[in-house]
């Protein structure tokens, strides 16, 4: 399934969605100090709305990624998509354990293993973070 067609279907199955109202409240500053800070808060708020254990951000490295083992968020900057995807990985990360099932569909198991089949990219949960950025950035 594309990403352009998940996006889709996630507008359709995940109507309320709790990182909504979060994501559209959130402005990103010009300067980069409080563009990081602002990050960290949204960072918070989401874990709460999910919650989830916060995510350690480091900020300015070569590479944005996620480490599962250590739970933290590496950044190039401090930009809204790049934080998003990398949150979306926690999400996935936290959504193994068993009892956390359907965290990325918010608490609905019916559709939990949506997010990880029909994906285009083998690297596991990449198809879904992608999508769900996309999901809550654009219009």
């Amino acid at each position: 399934m594309s990403i352009p067609n998940r996006v889709e279907l996630y507008r359709k199955i995940l109507r309320g969605c709790k990182a909504f109202p979060i994501v559209n409240s959130f402005i990103q500053p010009i300067d980069k100090i409080q563009a990081l800070e602002a990050i960290r808060k949204l960072n918070t708020d989401l874990a709460d709305a999910y919650m989830v254990p916060l995510p350690v951000i480091t900020c300015w490295v070569r590479d944005d990624n996620y480490v599962p083992v250590t739970q933290e968020i590496y950044l190039t900057e401090p930009e809204l998509k790049a934080f998003l995807h990398q949150f979306r990985h926690h999400l996935q990360n936290i959504e193994r354990r068993y009892e956390r099932r359907g965290l990325t569909t918010e608490g609905n198991l019916e559709i939990a293993d949506v997010p990880y089949t029909r994906c285009y990219y083998s690297l596991y949960g990449e198809d879904d973070a992608r999508a769900w950025v996309k999901f809550l950035t654009e219009d």
